[in-house]
């Protein structure tokens, strides 16, 4: 595997899947710190992300195969199925946490003025600001990802 004869697709997929990675890093920390989200898990999120992040993997994997006649036409069919996978489980990542997360969130930042000073305690603001991020880099990610199967995986030889 030569990086330099990298198609613009692999790169595309390749930073589509870092941020998918890094989305469900900051994911990990926002549940595992301090504040309104402490250890308020979403169920989906986990698999989703993680099965997106190994369809992209896998898509760049399967582009360095050298195949012809049939083969290489089932691992295009293949690879191209994996990346429209990947943006629709990126994306319902996003649409569960946002579910989960929507009334917390207008707890914390639109609450009365008479519970704002028990409510937007330093933890609760930072728990609240991690969801945020993670929501936009999800978004992010799930953008980049349906990019991604937009471009070829493989160059075209001359």
């Amino acid at each position: 595997m030569n990086i330099k004869k990298q198609s613009a697709g692999v790169w595309v997929n390749l930073i589509a899947a870092i941020l998918a990675l890094a989305s469900l890093i900051v994911y990990g920390v926002n549940i595992s710190s301090a504040g309104y989200f402490q250890n308020a898990a979403v169920s989906s999120m986990l698999p989703y992300g993680i099965l997106a992040v190994v369809l992209l993997a896998l898509a760049i994997v399967l582009a360095q195969l050298k195949l012809t006649g049939g083969a290489a036409a089932a691992v295009e069919l293949v690879s191209g199925a994996m990346r429209i996978a990947a943006p629709v489980l990126l994306t319902l990542c996003l649409i569960n946490l946002i579910a989960a997360r929507a009334e917390g969130l207008g707890f914390i930042y639109f609450s009365n003025a008479d519970v704002t000073l028990e409510v937007q305690t330093p933890e609760n603001l930072s728990s609240a600001t991690g969801t945020i991020a993670n929501m936009i880099c999800l978004a992010v990610a799930a953008v980049a990802a349906m990019a991604a199967a937009f471009f070829r995986l493989n160059r075209k030889e001359a």
